[in-house]
């Protein structure tokens, strides 16, 4: 079993803001905008993973699966999941990484990405369902079977979520299908604002109305 924490390369840390919130990256790993398309060879990199968010802070209109969210590394073992209730406010991002058919494989991508707002799930495999749900609208996205990670090959996939599930580790070989996780986080739900009237402004011809009536009245009292 290989360490995915010594498999990050070292390089130049990065920190972006994106529109859900503050993230750290390392590694072989480029923040895009969301891409016309993530099916095979429609958004290639010979060298890096692709990150990009997909929606921020966003409220779930239904139930959602995500197939692990506690702590660890994720090479082939079992992973639990759990269900995301509906109303949940969370952020999604997706992470993709495809090479060109004429580029020498596998190419190793390693690398991590930090997030302000803790991990809620992540999701390896089944993407379908959660597509119409977090997907980045504009994008289409890859149907063909195996496109998450493949944990099956010698060399083999992996992904960690950290203790505080605020950091995702990746250490991917991609070949001829696509490399891809889409990860959850806790999104910030919008303010309620409270309704706090303001009265309207007096206008000259209603103030001129009180001030005639108050000396009206000031004239029969006298």
């Amino acid at each position: 079993m290989k360490s995915i924490i010594t498999a990050i390369a070292a390089g130049t840390v990065l920190t972006l803001v994106s529109n859900a919130s503050a993230l750290t990256l390392a590694g072989d790993v480029n923040m895009i905008f969301p891409p016309a398309s993530v099916q095979a060879n429609d958004r290639t990199n010979n060298r890096r993973a692709l990150l990009f968010t997909e929606q921020a802070n966003t409220t779930l209109a239904s139930d959602m699966n995500v197939e692990a969210y506690l702590p660890g590394v994720y090479n082939g073992g079992s992973a639990v999941s759990r269900t995301l209730a509906a109303g949940r406010t969370v952020s999604s991002y997706f992470l993709h990484a495809d090479i060109d058919d004429d580029a020498a494989t596998p190419t190793r991508m390693s690398g991590s990405i930090t997030f302000n707002d803790k991990i809620l799930g992540v999701i390896f495999g089944n993407f379908n369902a959660s597509n119409a749900l977090v997907g980045a609208a504009g994008t289409s996205y890859e149907t063909q079977a195996g496109h998450g990670v493949d944990f099956v090959d010698p060399n083999g996939d992996s992904f960690r979520i950290s203790n505080n599930r605020m950091r995702l580790d990746f250490d991917f070989y991609v070949s001829g299908i696509t490399d891809q996780i889409r990860i959850i986080t806790a999104g910030n739900a919008p303010l309620q604002v409270t309704e706090n009237p303001i009265p309207e402004p007096v206008t000259p011809a209603l103030l001129a109305m009180g001030l005639g009536s108050l000396a009206m009245r000031r004239r029969r009292t006298a």
